[in-house]
């Protein structure tokens, strides 16, 4: 009786590992797909926070910021979780290429389950606080490397999947991580670009100057670094451009329209934006274009067009980082005045912060499209990378 019921949980555990192993990519594209909306959730939620604190609007745990923000980091934290048991299940699991993807996924929601209770601490004990704060930074740092798990499992995953349905739902799935990647990025800069960092008890404000310097030097780099490999990952005409438009749909709703005073420029930032960025996308993927001019040339010219935007690209709040080095007059007011403000200043401003940005930006556009196409392997996207990748991993489940 023994040896029967022994057998009997035997072939019970060979079952469920056969059943495991058939819908394994789905439990794993599940994970990825909860990812992606938790990661672009939580930095909507935040990006509208700090709009609301700006609007001095009361404070209260209860927003529809926080909501956003919240049910952005309960999605994350579910899929970390079930991320964690999937890839612990078996060796094949941590041998594959995404493994890493899954790990980076439950450090950094353990970073930011973390910096929760300390932002908390913090206040209690310092009160009120800026926006470059340890337990702030801490955050920040989570959902960065929560976006950057969920661009990298994605970009990994698909060499596992036959063509057909799957790999399109994944690269559909790509548009949605590559923005949360790229406006979390921006966040990132905000970080240390914007004037909000000054508390009760630390004034965490980097001087003016090396502010703007960093925002001239990361925003546009970085832009062309995300844009450029966005569009050779997906490799589908158009992605990139859709990438472009969800960052900047989620400004827009996130900075924009809660603030009515910046809301009349945005027919003007709308094609200041998108106009340039499609045809960057054009650049990249037209054939013509690049059997003209080349593959590196149209990589470099698209990166170049993106960095040349980023200040126009990062309005509102960019605005902000020049504001003191230009004496801007929005900056000494509060709450609803200073964003009635800040439309006028940006633009009697414009022509001189585009005659300080336009080359800089240019210039580290390019430099992002050339690192780009350097660390590209990373994501393994290109067909030797794919091939690698597979290889690998076929090998490993033998």
């Amino acid at each position: 009786m023994y040896m029967k019921t022994g057998q009997q949980n035997k072939n019970n555990g060979s079952l469920d590992i056969k059943i495991y192993k058939k819908y394994r990519m789905d439990v794993i594209l599940a994970i990825l797909m909860m990812a992606t909306a938790g990661s672009l959730l939580q930095i909507g939620g935040t990006s509208w926070d700090v709009t609301s604190h700006l609007m001095l609007e009361p404070e209260t745990f209860f927003t529809p910021s926080h909501t956003v923000l919240y049910t952005g980091v309960g999605l994350l934290t579910i899929a970390s979780g079930i991320g964690r048991v999937v890839l612990f299940r078996n060796k094949e699991n941590r041998r594959n290429s995404y493994a890493t993807a899954f790990k980076l996924l439950v450090i950094g929601s353990a970073v930011s389950l973390v910096a929760g209770p300390s932002d908390f601490l913090w206040h209690e004990t310092f009160g009120v606080d800026g926006l470059l704060s340890p337990p702030h930074l801490a955050l920040i740092t989570g959902m960065l490397i929560n976006s950057i798990a969920v661009v990298l499992g994605l970009a990994r995953v698909i060499v596992h999947l036959p063509i057909g349905s799957k790999q399109r739902l994944i690269k559909f799935a790509m548009v949605p991580a590559f923005a949360a990647l790229w406006f979390t990025t921006i966040w990132y800069v905000y970080m240390f670009s914007l004037p909000f960092s000054n508390g009760e008890n630390f004034q965490f404000n980097l001087n003016p100057n090396l502010s703007v310097l960093i925002a001239i030097v990361a925003l546009p780099l970085l832009s062309s670094v995300i844009f450029v490999t966005a569009s050779k990952v997906i490799e589908i005409f158009g992605a990139a451009s859709a990438v472009a438009a969800l960052v900047i749909g989620i400004n827009v709703f996130a900075n924009v329209i809660p603030t009515d005073g910046v809301i009349s420029l945005l027919p003007f930032y709308l094609v200041m934006t998108i106009v340039p960025t499609i045809t960057a996308d054009i650049v990249l993927n037209n054939a013509t274009i690049r059997s003209r001019i080349g593959v590196r040339q149209s990589e470099l010219i698209a990166g170049a067009l993106v960095g040349s935007i980023f200040y126009i690209f990062g309005y509102p709040m960019l605005t902000w980082a020049f504001a003191i080095p230009l004496n801007m007059q929005f900056v000494n007011l509060q709450g609803i005045e200073a964003i009635s403000n800040l439309t006028f200043n940006f633009l009697s401003t414009l022509s001189t912060i585009l005659a300080i940005t336009l080359v800089p930006g240019t210039l580290m556009g390019i430099a992002g499209a050339f690192l780009s196409s350097k660390k590209l392997t990373l994501l393994a996207s290109s067909h030797l990378g794919l091939q690698i990748f597979r290889k690998q991993d076929r090998k490993i489940s033998q």
